[in-house]
């Protein structure tokens, strides 16, 4: 044919059109007597009076195509040992290379990451490989829920569950195939679509930082190598901050509901609005980087905190208003932290927060007054940069939050502030008036 296309009925078993209708999805039944069909292809082999299922590991038509043509080559002129060494590895051979549990181990141990880091980027990873070996999909309805037993070991068992498989069920054609299938589960929906999207981002980028050179340099056990070195990972795009509080009437709400009756409610408000403070900022601020004199907060690296970049140290000036509000506090104030809770947990690993339920608490109240983004108390930070944007410029607005590229504040965290419109005289001759 003229466009170069050969008709699976005329492709000789060389071409990849041959195996193209040869291709199919399997179903397979489980322990329990479940069944579930993997999203990727497989294909089955007779060659020599003998015949055999190879796992395509794709679920890409094409990409399974080409790799069946492979394995009927290799068939052809090395022999059926050859091509199950290679293309279905035994798992003894699989056993070679470390598993996920292993992996992470030696990850924390030599690595420069930090434990709370590899701690989040192993959840990312973990839920990879969940997905992957369909651990889920096997798992008993009765027993689903044992994963969320911190009390009598029913996580522990999870947890080990997933850290015994190979590393080396993670593939690039895999990864691939989870990150397709992720956001396919959006459905059509544009905005749950878009979140999909965003998430899988997240997942693919922090999973694959543990497979960074300087990373996998130090480590001591055997990786069967960088699955995410053939993945493409696709930019979802900014997810701009569209503004939905009003802060002088939220901060005025604050005054009336919160100020007399839950003032370590309205200091945490207070200082992530007007201060800008991320919320572990604020969390373990203390009154030593407090300079009321000079109207200052000055965020630095303390005994109890580690700034998260070397940019988000930084000074932050206050108007005498608010300086008068930190001075009423510090006035009651009993301990070196401006805000009251529990000693800093120096050994967690997770995000941990002294003021958690003055932190769910003011969460709540958000809520109630309408403020509708996913993470209310981080919005308010938001506003505080979109406050500072509208009237100094982005880049105050980036020096104010304490963020490392000006991109950040631009694509994430400054909303519109002030109208900018074009008047044009309606039934008379006039010139653009561009307003701002």
């Amino acid at each position: 044919m003229s466009n170069g296309y050969i008709p699976v009925a005329r492709a000789a078993k060389t071409h990849q059109d041959y195996w193209s209708d040869r291709i199919r999805r399997c179903t397979f039944k489980g322990r329990g007597g479940e069944k579930y069909s993997p999203p990727e292809l497989y294909v089955r082999m007779f060659h020599l009076e003998r015949e055999a299922w190879f796992n395509l590991e794709t679920a890409n038509r094409a990409a399974a195509a080409v790799k069946a043509r492979d394995i009927y080559l290799s068939l052809v002129s090395a022999g059926w040992d050859a091509t199950l060494a290679k293309f279905k590895p035994s798992p003894v051979a699989k056993a070679e290379s470390c598993t996920v549990g292993e992996f992470l181990a030696d990850v924390e141990a030599h690595s420069h990451l930090k434990a709370m880091t590899v701690r989040r980027y192993a959840v990312k990873l973990r839920k990879m490989v969940i997905d992957v070996a369909k651990l889920e999909v096997k798992v008993k309805a009765k027993d689903k829920l044992a994963k969320y037993d911190y009390v009598n070991g029913g996580h522990k068992k999870w947890l080990a569950k997933i850290d015994a498989q190979p590393l080396a069920v993670l593939t690039a054609d895999a990864v691939n195939a989870w990150r397709n299938h992720y956001v396919a589960k959006a459905g059509t929906d544009p905005v749950a679509r878009k979140s999909a999207e965003r998430s899988a981002a997240s997942y693919l980028r922090c999973a694959r930082a543990l497979f960074t050179p300087d990373v996998v340099g130090l480590l001591k056990v055997k990786i069967p190598g960088n699955p995410f070195a053939g993945v493409k990972l696709k930019d979802p795009g900014a997810q701009r901050y569209h503004s939905d509080i009003n802060p002088e009437w939220l901060l005025a709400a604050a005054e009336r509901e919160l100020r007399v009756l839950h003032p370590e409610q309205y200091l945490a408000l207070f200082l992530c609005l007007w201060a800008g403070l991320r919320r572990k900022e604020a969390d373990l601020l203390m009154w030593a980087q407090v300079d009321l004199e000079a109207g200052q907060i000055n965020v630095r690296r303390t005994a109890y905190f580690e700034p998260k970049t070397e940019e988000s140290q930084r000074q932050i000036d206050l108007i005498p208003e608010a300086v008068k509000v930190l001075k009423t506090f510090k006035e009651g104030g009993k301990t070196e932290f401006v805000m009251v809770g529990s000693q800093p947990n120096l050994e967690a690993t997770y995000d941990y927060y002294r003021c958690d339920c003055t932190w769910r608490d003011l969460n709540a109240w958000l809520r109630d007054k309408g403020v509708t983004q996913s993470k209310a108390i981080h919005a308010l930070r938001k506003e505080s940069g979109s406050l500072i944007a509208s009237t100094f410029g982005i880049e105050a607005a980036r020096q104010h939050l304490g963020h490392r590229d000006i991109r950040t504040t631009s694509s994430h965290y400054v909303s519109k502030k002030k109208r900018i419109e074009i008047r044009l005289p309606l039934g008379t001759a006039g010139k653009l008036e561009a307003v701002g």
